[in-house]
C-alpha cells in the first residue's frame, strides 16, 4: 500500500469537484469551448427597435402628417377595399409601357368581368352542396325516424310518475331505423 501526501489527495478531490461542477454548468461549457450560438428564428421583431436620432432638433409629425401618413400605406389601403365588400372599379393602367399594354391588351384586361368572384363563388357552391349532400347519404340514414317532443314525453313521465306506473308504461316513442346506410355498421366490432 501506497501512501499519498496530504496535497495531492486535496488536489485529487479539488479535480473531481470541479469536474462534476462543470459537467453541469452549460455557461462554463459555452466559455471554456467554442461553441456557435444560432439565432433564435422564434425571436421575430414587428418593429424597429428604438434607435436615438441623429439630430435632436428634429420634433415628432403633426397629428395631419401622421394620418396621411398611416392612408398611403399600401397595407392599410389594400385591408380597406378588402374589408369593404364592394367591387373594385379596373382603373387603366397610367404607366405602362408600350410593351406590357400590349401584353396586357393580349391577355384581354379590359374585358374582364367585374364581379368575377361573387360569379365563381355562386359556382362552386353548388358543388360543394352536391359534395356534403353526397356525404350525407353515405353516413347518414336519409329517414331520421320520428321525432319526440319532449314536452308531451316529460307530460307523460310526469302522469306515469304520478299513478305509480313504471317509467315505461303507456305509449313509449321508439327509434326504428328501417334501413341503413350504405357504409352504416361498417366498422362495427372492430374496436371493442
Amino acid at each position: 500500500m501506497t501512501k499519498t501526501s496530504p496535497s495531492s489527495a486535496v488536489m485529487a478531490i479539488a479535480v473531481m469537484v470541479v469536474a462534476v461542477a462543470l459537467t453541469g454548468c452549460d455557461g462554463a461549457r459555452q466559455a471554456l469551448t467554442q461553441t456557435k450560438a444560432a439565432p433564435d428564428e422564434f425571436s421575430v421583431y414587428t418593429r424597429a427597435p428604438l434607435t436615438m436620432p441623429p439630430d435632436y432638433g428634429l420634433r415628432p409629425p403633426s397629428e395631419a402628417e401622421a394620418a396621411a401618413r398611416k392612408t398611403d400605406d399600401p397595407q392599410v389601403v389594400a385591408k380597406r377595399v378588402m374589408l369593404s365588400g364592394r367591387d373594385i372599379q379596373l382603373q387603366p393602367v397610367q404607366a405602362a409601357t408600350p410593351g406590357t399594354s400590349a401584353l396586357l391588351m393580349q391577355a384581354g384586361v379590359q374585358n374582364a368581368e367585374p364581379g368575377i368572384r361573387q360569379t365563381v363563388n355562386r359556382e362552386t357552391s353548388a358543388f360543394a352542396e352536391e359534395d356534403q349532400n353526397f356525404m350525407e347519404a353515405l353516413m347518414f340514414d336519409p329517414n331520421p325516424g320520428v321525432v319526440v317532443s319532449p314536452q308531451k314525453e316529460l307530460q307523460r313521465l310526469q302522469e306515469n310518475q304520478a299513478l305509480g306506473k313504471p317509467v315505461n308504461a303507456g305509449e313509449t316513442p321508439i327509434i326504428e331505423t328501417k334501413s341503413k346506410a350504405p357504409l352504416e355498421g361498417l366498422f362495427d366490432g372492430w374496436f371493442n
